[in-house]
């Protein structure tokens, strides 16, 4: 049944691609604009904006501001990460927080595209070594049964397809439900998300270079744990992006970097 369900979801899904009207039309704020072409995003959404280029944070990629002299954030100078680095494109603010939200929880599924766009901007500029597999975090069964889809798998599946880079969406699976970590300090997020991934087949992840996508990093718990499970496979590095970060501690004045999408 859950078989045929899928199936099922995967139709409506593809349809959907079909009958909706996308062309010229910005995803954030559904404005018309004969300018807006594949990118999905208007001047006006672009320009409000925060994108991360060379100011982020080396090991997890968080906007460090127009303060030059930081390389690390307050969080990495303290504390180590089971991952090898973090990228993302922008930073989890005002009108990303929004597009953000609406994208997990009011079932605007089309918008995996423009995070997608700008998810493979920040993976083009990384530096990552040769990625050998995409793992998108995972979901609890009830969470994704409930919500209709996992937003990391929708663009996993999508920067899959642009780079021909395999994904695996099977073998690393979340087995308890856990608390909403938005709502948690650093420390409880660290226990809350203790012990909720488990990898079914090992050797699926033997001496690979895993590139680990979910939606947003603020203190890295989830895909610190993720990465420690994916590593304890025996994977050989894991490589992190987000759509979007959070602000560093010591960042005081956010300047706007200005990204011209290609």
């Amino acid at each position: 049944m859950n078989k045929f369900i899928s199936i099922i979801r995967e139709f409506y899904d593809a349809i959907m691609d079909l009958i909706f009207v996308e062309k010229n039309i910005c995803f954030i704020c559904n404005s018309y604009d004969e300018d807006i072409t594949k990118d999905h995003i208007c001047i006006d959404c672009l320009e409000k904006l925060i994108f991360i280029r060379h100011n982020g944070c080396t090991i997890c990629g968080k906007y460090l501001g127009d303060n030059l002299k930081l390389r690390k954030c307050k969080d990495c100078l303290k504390h180590p990460h089971s991952f090898t680095k973090a990228v993302s494109p922008i930073v989890y603010d005002g009108i990303a927080k929004k597009a953000i939200y609406e994208y997990k929880y009011s079932n605007k599924t089309y918008m995996y595209k423009i995070f997608g766009r700008l998810i493979l901007h920040s993976i083009t500029n990384s530096g990552f070594d040769k990625v050998d597999m995409i793992v998108p975090v995972p979901l609890y069964k009830y969470k994704k049964r409930l919500r209709g889809f996992n937003q990391s798998e929708l663009i996993s599946k999508y920067i899959s397809n642009n780079l021909s880079i395999e994904i695996d969406t099977k073998n690393l699976q979340r087995v308890r439900e856990t608390k909403v970590q938005n709502e948690l300090h650093r420390e409880d997020r660290i226990k809350n998300i203790k012990d909720a991934f488990i990898v079914k087949d090992k050797k699926a992840f033997i001496n690979k270079n895993i590139l680990l996508i979910d939606d947003i990093y603020t203190t890295g718990a989830t895909v610190d744990e993720c990465s420690r499970v994916l590593l304890e496979s025996g994977a050989k590095n894991v490589f992190v992006v987000t759509i979007a970060t959070g602000k560093d501690d010591q960042t005081n004045n956010l300047k706007k970097e200005s990204w011209k999408l290609m």
